[in-house]
């Protein structure tokens, strides 16, 4: 009797996956990071390049929000002239102490990497009077200064994500059309 080979947790991911699209992937992540746990998959739902920056520089996904935490993926496009590359639009929903709620608009950079849809970095808008902040996933020195605090948060232009940092930093902008 031959044994089976264990599987990895991106294997394990892509087997979990009912369909594969962009707002699929967006979707799976946020749930993962919502929920958090040892047995999280959010990280094998990163690009291969994310992965291993990530890994790199020592970090792994972290959950962002708390239980009580919501989500809606909005929309999503494909990048012009970028085949393989969309965008996300979504809508994280953070309860906060007052009874009410905190909504923040995060642009997800994904790629498709084989047949399955990845994501590559984030840019999410920060408020009115600042500049959204971009995260490349793919870019560890980047994190590793951004998560350390050795650095300003970084501003669009500072690096890419999945090289659609420019359309994802202009479709994060506060007064963007969620349904265009």
């Amino acid at each position: 009797m031959a044994s089976q080979a264990p599987i990895s947790a991106t294997e394990e991911a892509e087997a979990n996956a009912l369909v594969n699209t962009p707002t699929d992937v967006v979707s799976q992540f946020l749930d993962e990071v919502r929920r958090g746990g040892q047995d999280s998959l959010a990280q094998s739902l990163l690009t291969r390049t994310a992965q291993s920056e990530l890994n790199r520089i020592g970090q792994t996904v972290q959950p962002i929000g708390s239980p009580d935490a919501s989500f809606q993926v909005t929309r999503a496009e494909m990048v012009p002239d970028e085949p393989g590359s969309a965008l996300v639009h979504s809508l994280w929903i953070e309860p906060n102490p007052n009874g009410g709620q905190i909504e923040n608009q995060v642009v997800w950079a994904v790629q498709q990497e084989d047949r399955y849809w990845r994501i590559s970095g984030l840019v999410i808008a920060m408020g009115e009077s600042q500049n959204p902040m971009v995260l490349d996933f793919e870019n560890g020195d980047m994190m590793a200064r951004l998560l350390s605090g050795s650095t300003p948060s970084p501003q669009p232009g500072a690096g890419t994500a999945g090289g659609n940092q420019s359309a994802a930093s202009q479709a994060a902008r506060p007064d963007a059309d969620l349904n265009r």
